[in-house]
């Protein structure tokens, strides 16, 4: 019998913010994270903290963007636009999911979801190709094969549609190479039709719901017989996090000061520092 682990490995929302210019200024940063605890109710302050992020290199349609360094979270927002948009990586939502119910996590998007992924990981030797192989909806025309060297995966479904599929699984040594993953990429109003229902269903339910518009054939997706898991969650190192803030914040500031002043040397003192605590 398969068991089935569930887990929620990607969610996006926009939130309404004032138009801004183009400048990274402290003002902006402090606009930009009141206007997400306001739209999320303030649920997500105690699960990504206040005063870890650091503006970052951005990407895409959006041309400003603030990481927590520890999570994985990102907050996107583009000069002249009044919507920006918070972005959660398989990681950062692990770490909600601790602190957070899916429903209240639902609840923060707002009716605002851009992009929900859930993914359903079987310990199997099946490969991918045999999996999509044995057929699924023939209303799904769109498909296409990667093989890298670090894996196989198949994707059902445009990849620009709201609906996609990815079947895969990593190659050794890779930690979850025993795992085929089943996982189902939804944006635009599919995922907010998803984020509704994550608010009334478990993240189970939920995966098995999405997938049943691809109709899987292969007898390993046997919902009667599939016994469900979730994926443990790993612990949020609070402590690392104050350390780390700790060092950016006060350690860098007070080191590059003192070698601004001339009471170090940096490079020497580096150095000197690295050898020390090898020894």
């Amino acid at each position: 019998m398969s068991e089935l682990q569930v887990k929620l490995d990607w969610f996006s929302f926009t939130f309404p913010i004032a138009v801004l210019g183009d400048k990274d200024e402290a003002w902006t940063l402090q606009h930009i994270l009141a206007m997400f605890s306001e739209h999320t109710g303030g649920r997500l302050t105690d699960a990504l903290g206040k005063s870890l992020w650091q503006f970052t290199e951005s990407a895409g349609y959006y041309t400003h963007s603030i990481t927590h360094p520890v999570l994985h979270c990102d907050l996107n927002w583009r000069a002249g636009n009044p919507f920006a948009q918070a972005v959660f990586s398989g990681q950062a939502c692990d770490v909600v999911l601790q602190s957070l119910a899916p429903d209240e996590f639902a609840s923060c998007a707002n009716g605002r979801a851009t992009r929900l992924d859930i993914a359903g990981d079987i310990q199997t030797d099946l490969a991918p190709s045999d999996f999509v192989r044995a057929g699924y909806s023939p209303r799904i025309v769109s498909h296409s094969e990667v093989v890298s060297p670090t894996g196989h995966t198949f994707y059902i479904g445009s990849r620009s549609g709201e609906r996609m599929a990815r079947v895969y699984r990593y190659y050794p040594p890779h930690p979850r190479s025993e795992l085929l993953r089943i996982e189902v990429e939804l944006k635009g109003d599919a995922a907010k039709m998803a984020c509704a229902e994550m608010s009334k269903v478990s993240l189970t339910e939920l995966a098995l719901s999405v997938n049943r518009t691809f109709d899987w054939q292969h007898p390993l997706w046997n919902t009667a017989k599939i016994m469900v898991s979730k994926i443990r969650a790993r612990p949020y190192d609070r402590e690392g996090a104050e350390t780390l803030k700790w060092l950016n914040e006060v350690v860098v500031s007070a080191v590059w000061k003192a070698h601004r002043q001339g009471l170090i040397e940096l490079d020497e003192w580096l150095q000197d520092k690295f050898l020390v605590h090898r020894s």
